[in-house]
């Protein structure tokens, strides 16, 4: 295999630049389809040609930039990743997976480095999911996994997403054309910041990744009885925050204590009366459960509705709990994980062994072709935050790692 090394000054230089657009004191706004997010496709989409790319966009409005191989009849090695943030954000999720892969296609520009397989490159588009709450809007798209809700999804202002994807290249009529399959994509890539706390805590510059978490996601509404707050007794009252505060600390429960799911979080509530004077009537709840087996998020969501249900009985209230998101977990696959190892050794850096509890692009694509992702630490763990942050030198060695991960799979594939 040829020896190519990457320019870390150049890596560090693009993901400098395009943590400039949409960079605020409160930290990165470049949700997807915004202002912002357009300037950063358009850097990218310039950055794609100075790299030996030809670019298309698909109706899902994800960015496809190309370089032809040696063996026409060969399908692509693809890597990627998405741009888009989530309301203050950081500068790494997601871009380190897109300017690293920009700079591995860079150095194969340079160096006149021909390989066997097509390469393509694709920015995913709406990964973060943030204002149409549907998450991984590109990469399921690619794999055919879109639902009838994702076709309709609109903001909380009516806005259909149909109509901003227009405005990134997308076209939602036409979104039956976003598929492919392994006859087009031989395998796909993804380097990516860790996001969690364990690479950074044990000093080990590379996580091989082992599996992406599960989803399940619920919207909840607690219905109570609201009333005066000075004049009803306490006895007989019908809280409806109450009853949400009961179900807050039970999901904590289920994953602390219990253990019965990785992590459960409620990340969302709304009290529709919302005044100290008012006992609260109506309390909606976001909840959502991860874990890398699925068994765990089925014995999650049997508990969760049979606490729900003493809760209605002992406080009297009406709880309904509707699952509209449900992502499934994935494996990545022996031979994929070896291959990062071996990628990984070439560039004489430990690595560790740990699954993801974020989901990713990956996520997706894994269902129409081998998939693996490279971790690298993210300082104390942090992420959709303004603090979130990788040093230099672990987004280029992440990059290093991707490039020899490329080339070996050129090589095996």
């Amino acid at each position: 295999m040829k020896s190519l090394n990457i320019n870390s000054k150049r890596l560090n230089q693009t993901l400098f630049e395009l943590g400039s657009i949409g960079s605020t004191s409160q930290g990165m706004q470049r949700l997807a389809f915004t202002q912002y997010d357009i300037e950063a496709r358009d850097m990218t989409i310039s950055l794609m040609h100075r790299a030996g790319l030809n670019t298309r966009i698909d109706t899902a409005g994800n960015i496809i930039a190309r370089k032809e191989g040696t063996s026409p009849d060969l399908a692509a090695i693809a890597l990627g990743s998405h741009i888009d943030t989530v309301p203050n954000g950081g500068k790494y999720d997601g871009a380190l997976g897109v300017m690293g892969a920009i700079e591995v296609s860079q150095i194969l520009e340079d160096t006149q480095t021909k390989l066997r397989h097509p390469l393509e490159i694709v920015v995913f588009t709406n990964e973060e999911g943030t204002r149409f709450k549907r998450w991984l809007f590109g990469s399921r798209a690619m794999a055919g996994l879109l639902e009838p809700d994702d076709e309709t999804a609109a903001d909380e202002e009516g806005i259909p997403m149909s109509s901003r994807l227009g405005d990134v290249g997308g076209n939602m009529l036409q979104i039956s054309k976003a598929p492919r399959g392994r006859s087009e994509i031989a395998a796909y890539f993804e380097l990516h910041i860790e996001q969690g706390p364990e690479l950074h805590q044990s000093g080990i510059p590379i996580g091989v990744v082992t599996g992406i978490t599960g989803r399940w996601v619920y919207g909840v509404e607690i219905i109570g009885v609201a009333n005066h707050a000075g004049t009803t007794p306490m006895h007989g009252r019908r809280d409806a925050l109450v009853s949400a505060s009961q179900l807050v600390l039970a999901v904590q429960s289920l994953a602390s204590e219990l253990e019965i799911c990785r992590v459960g979080t409620v990340g969302n509530i709304q009290s529709y009366t919302n005044a100290a004077n008012v006992i609260p009537g109506r309390i909606s709840l976001g909840v959502e459960f991860r874990d890398v087996d699925m068994r765990c998020l089925a014995d999650a969501d049997q508990e969760f509705h049979k606490i729900a249900k003493q809760i209605e009985q002992t406080e009297g209230v009406n709880i309904t709990i509707t699952r509209f998101e449900n992502t499934e977990s994935v494996q990545i696959n022996q031979s994929m994980q070896n291959l990062v190892e071996q990628a990984t050794d070439l560039t004489g850096l430990n690595y560790k062994h740990l699954p993801s509890g974020a989901g990713h692009d990956a996520q997706a694509i894994a269902n129409i072709t081998d998939a693996a992702m490279v971790f690298v630490p993210s300082v104390n763990g942090i992420s959709h935050a303004p603090e979130e942050y990788s040093t230099p030198e672990d987004c280029a060695n992440g990059t290093q790692v991707l490039l020899n991960l490329l080339m070996l799979a050129d090589e095996k594939i």
